[in-house]
């Protein structure tokens, strides 16, 4: 092939490859991911959250598989089990459910459960224990969190990676550092737009955790949710621990990563009844599960 071909071969390349590269930015891609949720009206997963925490002096790895169904505008019922807790061999269930009446939260540390102020306040209190299952997609689905910006809208400067299979779906690998995070993905299914995986590292970005200011209102939900009655002085005490808690956060050096992955997502019929949680035999009623004493027992339906 002589010199002048050979030119002409590469250019030609140049252009195929030019012409296949999908022309879309990672904001249009998250414009068609709110899109994809707001046309569902039900939501249905199963997945695993993966995390290793490294404090500095101590390492744990936690294991949570979940279960999701949400169906619009309010009701949800996600459950969780945690395994490879610090102790060896110790596991811990957990469940956040409204039928749309009445918001619950069980912990199976305890086997009790409680009535919650609100629907924020439930999934709120969830989402630490629950690893995150509690609020990555509840808060794209559910009218709860219409005040509440979509999880990668953090994201600073984010950029498409690569392309990558999740399972058989063919998803954009988007990243970015954050407002929480020195680095977080999102896995876009290229054919649904709905989120397959999650990754977040612990660390935080430079300059430390921006952490978002709490209002007087959601300072006095916080406070009902844990049982106490809203004073001045509460809400003192309140104001005061969730410094101390900032402070501690700034000076503890925490590394490792969380990995969320959902499957076999569908969006199917759902009732009322599907969101009513089964208790566990002996399972008690609490006013709070942060404080207060028991109410009643409940045994399981």
């Amino acid at each position: 092939m002589t010199r002048k071909k050979l030119f002409a071969f590469a250019i030609l390349m140049m252009l195929i490859a030019h012409g296949c590269a999908e022309d879309i930015t990672p904001s249009e891609i998250f414009e068609k991911v709110k899109a994809a949720y707001k046309s569902m009206d039900t939501y249905k997963a199963q997945g695993t959250i993966t995390a290793n925490v490294d404090t500095g002096g101590t390492e744990t790895n936690i294991e949570t598989t979940f279960s999701i169904i949400l169906k619009k505008p309010n009701l949800y019922l996600i459950s969780w089990t945690q395994k490879n807790m610090p102790m060896a061999g110790m596991s811990q269930s957990g469940a956040v459910w409204s039928d749309g009446a009445q918001p619950y939260l069980y912990i199976g540390g305890t086997n009790a459960y409680s009535k919650m102020g609100s629907d924020e306040l439930a999934l709120a209190s969830a989402t630490g224990i629950s690893g995150g299952a509690a609020f990555t997609i509840p808060s794209l689905f559910l009218s709860v969190f219409k005040d509440q910006p979509a999880p990668f809208s953090r994201l600073k400067d984010p950029q498409i990676e690569k392309t990558e299979k999740v399972g058989k779906e063919d998803c954009y690998v988007i990243s970015g550092s954050s407002s929480i995070s020195i680095k977080e993905t999102f896995w876009i299914s290229k054919t649904s737009y709905l989120i397959k995986k999650y990754y977040r590292s612990l660390e935080p970005p430079e300059g430390g955790r921006q952490m978002p200011e709490m209002t007087d209102e959601q300072l006095e939900e916080a406070i009902k949710g844990m049982g106490q009655e809203v004073t001045d002085e509460s809400k003192k005490n309140m104001r005061e621990m969730m410094e101390r808690s900032e402070k501690m956060l700034k000076t503890v050096k925490i590394k490792g990563s969380s990995t969320e992955l959902h499957a076999n997502v569908s969006s199917p019929e759902l009732n009322k009844n599907d969101f009513k949680f089964a208790l566990p035999e002996g399972a008690v009623l609490k006013e709070s599960l942060y404080g207060g004493s028991n109410s009643r027992s409940t045994p399981a339906p």
